[in-house]
């Protein structure tokens, strides 16, 4: 997110009002179209089973990988795990959440115009979860039956997991509140 989108938001908590600015920002449409010409993140490119950012299902679950609560930006060793799960056939997507989870919520769901329902962690205010940029933790989503094998790979290298919700047809839930359709994000 640009400082002017930070500035914007600073003193809004209405979540509806922050993801109605959010739908006219030319800075997300921008990522989104150059993740329809290239829906890989470079950091994943080594893996010999390259995943899209992008989500693949309805159905498929997701999750947040690494500590979202850190101002570490060194997820070196998340990352590495992620190639692991990659290498084993175990996500259908992962992407680095460089703007913030909502914004990546949002490039997730554009390609295959998807949506999700996820729920916020009490740690952290719901506007900090949502819309904080420096968040060194990785999106993911697996598929309903890897999903087991994806948790239990993930507990045996130790690495945090956030159980977020799981991908729906087109709707954008949020903690039971609609946040409208991704049609209303990328159109």
């Amino acid at each position: 997110m640009n400082d002017n989108f930070k500035k914007q938001i600073s003193d809004i908590d209405d979540l509806n009002e922050i993801a109605q600015i959010f739908s006219t920002s030319t800075e997300l449409r921008e990522r989104i179209s150059e993740y329809e010409k290239d829906p890989f993140s470079a950091k994943f490119s080594t893996s010999k089973n390259k995943v899209g950012i992008h989500f693949g299902k309805k159905g498929d679950t997701i999750y947040l990988l690494g500590d979202f609560n850190s101002n570490d930006k060194d997820n070196s060793s998340t990352v590495e795990i992620i190639l692991d799960a990659m290498d084993n056939g175990l996500l259908t997507s992962a992407q680095v959440l460089d703007n913030g989870l909502f914004a990546g919520l949002i490039e997730s769901c554009s390609i295959n115009k998807l949506g999700f329902d996820i729920t916020t962690v009490s740690e952290m205010s719901e506007k900090d979860f949502l819309f904080l940029d420096n968040n060194p933790a990785v999106l993911v989503s697996t598929s309903s039956d890897k999903e087991g094998k994806f948790v239990d790979f993930i507990y045996n290298n130790a690495l945090e997991i956030t159980l977020l919700g799981h991908v729906t047809k087109g709707e954008l839930r949020i903690d039971d509140k609609s946040f409208g359709y991704i049609a209303d994000y990328i159109d």
